[in-house]
């Protein structure tokens, strides 16, 4: 079952037990993952200048003591505001969220979710995605709650691959959830 939470006006968190990775050893790290809506600028006068960022991280009970200390000394006192702030000063692995159902092959449900644009974005690691455009704020969240947060779970069945994938900042997306996870005793 899904577990979505709100961290803020622009973000969500979504967990589920079964997201997990594995290193080969110890216990395997519980995933989950951050949908935040972003204004991009790029509107073109239409209006449509949102997109849905999503990352994922270590759930709370994976994710390394230290940083759940940083966040109750910066005053993060419940576990939405752990996340977010372990999400905020961390970062996460990125994810094509648009990937898990291409915006061209939608099959029409998601129409009726949010209204939408369709365009070509240019990713961080330079490759093309077609992405989904949003008019305001609340239409992207209402779609990464009722869409991106329904079909998320797609990911998880090709996880390898995507942790395979090189970050931005260097490394792997393993290096990553490595970086942010709970240290062995």
């Amino acid at each position: 079952m899904l577990d979505i939470r709100t961290l803020s006006e622009s973000q969500l968190y979504v967990e589920s037990d079964r997201w997990q990775c594995n290193f080969g050893h110890g216990e395997p790290v519980k995933l989950g993952l951050v949908l935040e809506a972003v204004d991009t600028g790029d509107g073109d006068g239409n209006g449509y200048s949102y997109v849905i960022d999503a990352s994922l991280i270590p759930q709370p009970e994976s994710m390394d003591r230290e940083i759940l200390q940083e966040a109750i000394e910066e005053g993060r006192e419940t576990v939405e505001e752990q996340i977010r702030y372990a999400y905020e000063c961390y970062g996460g692995v990125s994810v094509n969220i648009d990937a898990v159902q291409p915006a061209k092959a939608s099959c029409g449900f998601s129409s009726f979710v949010a209204e939408s644009n369709i365009r070509t974005r240019i990713a961080g690691t330079g490759e093309e995605m077609e992405t989904r455009h949003f008019q305001d704020l609340e239409e992207a969240i209402c779609f990464a709650r009722d869409f991106y947060a329904v079909y998320a779970p797609v990911i998880f069945g090709f996880i390898d691959m995507v942790l395979d994938h090189p970050q931005r900042a260097g490394g792997t997306g393993w290096d990553k959830i490595r970086q942010m996870a709970k240290k062995a005793n």
